[in-house]
């Protein structure tokens, strides 16, 4: 040991605890001269004085130790922690050194100084208790986060919380003072934790869509689904579906567009509503086959489809015809080579507004 003066350095809030070399004498030559100094009185032999002497060393001892301790911070809490129990104890050892004795005015000098010390040694420990509890906070709502989303698919509230802890899991690791010991860990983290937050964000932007397309469709299916009601209230001739070729072939290339705008986000085909959504629109181009082969149909037969107004009979395959009845539950006419474009179309239509209502319910049921 080469000083003995400590003293505390505060700027801009950081703490720096130096040694004193100003009279360049070891803590042994400082004890010599603290003896001397105790011994001038006429009482320095009497036991009070002795103690009293003994006790000053023991704080200056334990002072010394706390100051050299705390030397080039950063430093872990318990580094503080016992830094802060040196000076308190060090002060403690002053406060019993009674009045009139040769070193009560030093010891009052340096209860003074020591309590500097030891509430700037506590403000450091209040700052990397803090810090280091914000580090395990923002640890525990990163786990929370991952463990919440671990096994998708989920509903857009669960995203949000999931997306919610993230966000503070990285506001806790900010908010740490790049001063403290887990400063460098918490800075570590952070990029990690902010390439999750953005996984989390981009699912949140394929759920929210994935919301807003399933609520297209859903509406789009209703209003086709209204059609037959529609054409037989108005008790119009029924020479078509109840919607022109043109604008259902217009209707389908849009719900084609969003359900490729869906499709292009990340994990949509993953996503619970996908299968549904594609489902949906492979029974819509079905449809327009199906129209598509009766305009070319009655184009090459306009004399005999003449009487045909009503059910638009269309030709199909013997598979085609299997799948229609399996699938839809359609059946040809007498000579189990055509079926009606017509009510193949309504109850198709009919079939995907139940289902796509029924996703619809069950999403808005997970949500609550």
């Amino acid at each position: 040991m080469h000083c003995l003066r400590l003293t505390i350095v505060l700027s801009t809030g950081l703490m720096l605890l130096t040694a004193c070399h100003a009279d360049n004498r070891g803590f042994a030559d400082e004890v010599s001269q603290t003896v001397k100094t105790a011994s001038s009185p006429a009482d320095a032999t009497s036991p009070q004085a002795t103690s009293a002497l003994g006790t000053f060393i023991a704080a200056r001892k334990l002072a010394w130790d706390a100051a050299v301790m705390v030397q080039h911070p950063p430093h872990r809490v318990e580094t503080w922690q016992a830094a802060r129990v040196k000076w308190r104890q060090a002060i403690n050892l002053l406060e019993t050194i009674p009045e009139g004795t040769a070193l009560s005015a030093q010891a009052k000098e340096k209860i003074a100084v020591y309590q500097v010390n030891y509430a700037a040694i506590n403000d450091r420990f209040t700052t990397e208790t803090t810090a280091a509890d914000r580090f395990k906070a923002a640890q525990t709502l990163a786990w929370q986060a991952a463990v919440t989303v671990q096994k998708p698919p989920y509903t857009l509230k669960v995203w949000q919380r999931a997306s919610e802890k993230w966000e503070a899991a990285i506001t806790m690791l900010q908010s740490i003072p790049p001063t403290t010991a887990i400063a460098a860990q918490s800075q570590a983290k952070l990029p990690v934790y902010r390439s999750n937050q953005n996984a989390i964000t981009q699912r949140l932007i394929t759920e929210k869509q994935a919301i807003l397309t399933l609520k297209h469709f859903s509406e789009i299916a209703t209003q086709l689904k209204s059609i037959p009601d529609n054409v037989y209230q108005a008790n119009l001739t029924p020479q078509r579906i109840g919607i022109s070729y043109e604008d259902y072939t217009r209707l389908v290339e849009a719900l084609q567009k969003t359900f490729q705008q869906f499709a292009s986000l990340p994990e949509a085909k993953r996503h619970p509503i996908y299968p549904v959504l594609a489902a949906a629109i492979s029974d819509h181009q079905l449809v327009l086959k199906l129209w598509k082969d009766y305009l070319a149909f009655k184009a090459a037969n306009t004399q005999w489809l003449y009487d045909d107004v009503f059910d638009q009979f269309v030709p199909v395959s013997l598979a085609d015809a299997t799948m229609l009845r399996q699938k839809y539950g359609l059946t040809t006419d007498a000579s189990g080579e055509k079926v009606s474009l017509r009510l193949s179309a309504w109850t198709i239509w009919q079939k995907d507004s139940q289902q796509l209502q029924q996703v619809q319910q069950r999403m808005l049921r997970n949500e609550n």
